[in-house]
């Protein structure tokens, strides 16, 4: 994974630029592997160790997250870059205070996160209709699954604003 430093705010095309660059490191891990063994040290040797380094839990629980944002239709409002969004942008929403429809402020960190994930109607943010967000996550389950909820966390943490 790149570092958040570098990761540009675009949108839909951001999450799969994230997908393909994990995929492209998981491929050329295996770089060479077929090769006679005395070639492949000089193989290995030009690959970047970051290249044939396995992913930590952390970057595999963000590419976990990418690959649910895509597949369950979260980028569809999340990441659309729309001029009528239907719901928050991610990568301008971790870190950030939000306005919630009863009027607190608080901030879009992971404890929010996993609860608006869990229990979007206590949640509702000013500025957005709650009914989609309801919808698909009475349709995705996540109130029952935490490990799907973590890795969606873990990738709208990594795309969001560096903090500090």
């Amino acid at each position: 994974m790149l570092p958040r430093k570098h990761q540009a705010a675009i949108g839909l095309g951001q999450a799969v630029a994230v997908l393909l660059t994990s995929v492209s490191v998981i491929s050329l891990s295996a770089c060479g592997a077929s090769r006679p063994q005395g070639t492949q040290a000089s193989v290995a040797s030009s690959v970047p160790q970051y290249v044939s380094e396995p992913l930590t839990p952390k970057q595999q629980l963000i590419e976990q997250g990418g690959g649910l944002i895509v597949s369950d239709g979260c980028a569809a409002c999340h990441l659309a870059n729309a001029k009528q969004a239907i719901g928050p942008d991610f990568d301008r929403f971790a870190g950030h205070d939000v306005t919630l429809t009863d009027g607190r402020r608080v901030l879009a960190d992971e404890h929010f996160l996993r609860e608006g994930l869990r229990h979007p109607g206590n949640y509702a943010i000013e500025g957005y209709q709650p009914a989609p967000m309801l919808t698909a996550i009475q349709h995705l389950h996540l109130g029952s699954r935490p490990e799907q909820v973590a890795a969606l966390i873990a990738f709208i943490e990594q795309i969001g604003p560096e903090s500090g």
